[in-house]
């Protein structure tokens, strides 16, 4: 005989065996009574729903962003929104002019090379002049209130509590973190804007890729500045969907670095051993991938030749590849090089043994450049 649902249909019934789990649970009123328990379990069930729900949800993107910016230690106060369908360009290009630097995590608690990305903010902003509308210098005011993040201890202090923040608040599945930092300054407010975007990062690309070549050229390749992403907004609308990167050339055919990335090309010396090739330092950024392929290259006595990669060296088969460094990227190998200009394309057949092992050196030194920021 099957049991009866029928009690629970009496609301008393519901009720009286609810009383005695939720005093079990110290859940009552000031008078030591449970008000419609019935009520407050409807309550509690929900919220309880409510809560896992937004546990187990994908974020898009978390920005934190210190609402003092002129404090640091124990006295900073962040806002933490998340906030879908932004990428790390439209976090950039939110803010107003500014110093920024894109970061990743090893193992969901440390940064690579966070020193250098500390070290190009700084420089980054004194190099960048905060001219309001109509006048010729920075006014001292700003200054002032720039100090603190063009002091390399005082930012760090800063940035590290700022990522920490940021890394302890931000929860997804098992990829690694990309980090996009920006400090920037309000005209209009008067005030400048520290803050941070923390997304889920890709793992990279494993096959080689295609870049298009563009003979466009960048003010003040030496400065992290936001005004770069806004001036490359043209080129990354244009670029067909499967090309990676867009390298930028000029009338002579050197060829500079890639709009959010560092770019190498080797070749073979006349004993048949691999040399790198990359344009002068004065005239790209440095980037962190980059100087880790430095360090590789140094560790290894690989020879870096800092002259300007050549696209006709290219067409005359003189190299053995060529490949792009990014924080996102890692080490990326190039499959081919395109033009728009109704050139033929220059292909490379076979993957370079040289590039791949260079590509597996900078997949294992990344760890030993992290900074734990995390416990």
């Amino acid at each position: 005989m099957a049991r009866s649902s029928r009690p629970f249909h009496n609301i008393q019934f519901v009720d009286s065996l609810i009383v005695a789990w939720l005093k079990k649970l110290g859940v009552e009123n000031g008078k030591g009574h449970v008000q419609q328990p019935h009520r407050l379990f409807t309550f509690l069930f929900k919220t309880s729903s409510r809560r896992h729900i937004m546990t187990s949800s994908k974020i898009s993107s978390l920005i934190v962003e210190q609402t003092n910016p002129l404090e640091t230690g124990r006295q900073a106060t962040y806002t933490i929104r998340q906030v879908d369908n932004m990428n790390a360009n439209e976090f950039v290009v939110s803010f107003p002019r500014g110093a920024y630097t894109g970061m990743r995590t090893v193992q969901k608690t440390a940064v690579v090379e966070l020193s250098s990305h500390m070290k190009r903010l700084t420089s980054s902003l004194s190099l960048i002049k905060f001219v309001p509308e109509n006048h010729d210098v920075e006014p001292e005011y700003v200054s002032n209130q720039l100090r603190s993040f063009r002091d390399p201890v005082k930012l760090e202090e800063k940035l590290v509590s700022l990522l920490k923040t940021g890394l302890s608040s931000f929860h997804h599945e098992d990829q690694e973190t990309k980090i996009m930092v920006i400090v920037a300054y309000s005209h209009q407010e008067q005030r400048p804007h520290f803050a941070a975007q923390f997304l889920p990062l890709s793992s990279p690309v494993q096959h080689r890729v295609k870049v298009e070549i563009e003979n466009k050229s960048r003010e003040a390749p030496v400065v992290k500045d936001s005004q770069w992403v806004r001036d490359r907004a043209g080129l990354e609308k244009s670029k067909a969907h499967d090309v990676n990167e867009v390298l930028l050339t000029d009338d002579s055919g050197n060829l500079y670095e890639g709009m959010s990335s560092n770019f190498f090309a080797v070749k073979m010396d006349e004993e048949g051993k691999p040399i790198v090739m990359c344009a002068p330092l004065e005239h790209v950024l440095l980037g962190t991938v980059m100087k880790i392929v430095m360090r590789v290259c140094e560790k290894h006595r690989i020879p870096i030749e800092w002259g300007f990669p050549q696209i006709g060296d290219a067409r005359a088969n003189k190299w053995k590849g060529c490949f792009l460094t990014s924080t996102s990227r890692l080490l990326l190998p190039i499959e081919g090089l395109y033009f728009n200009d109704g050139s033929a394309p220059i292909l490379f057949p076979e993957a370079s043994e040289h590039i791949e092992f260079l590509r597996n050196q900078v997949q294992q030194e990344i760890y030993e450049r992290a900074c734990k920021i995390l416990e």
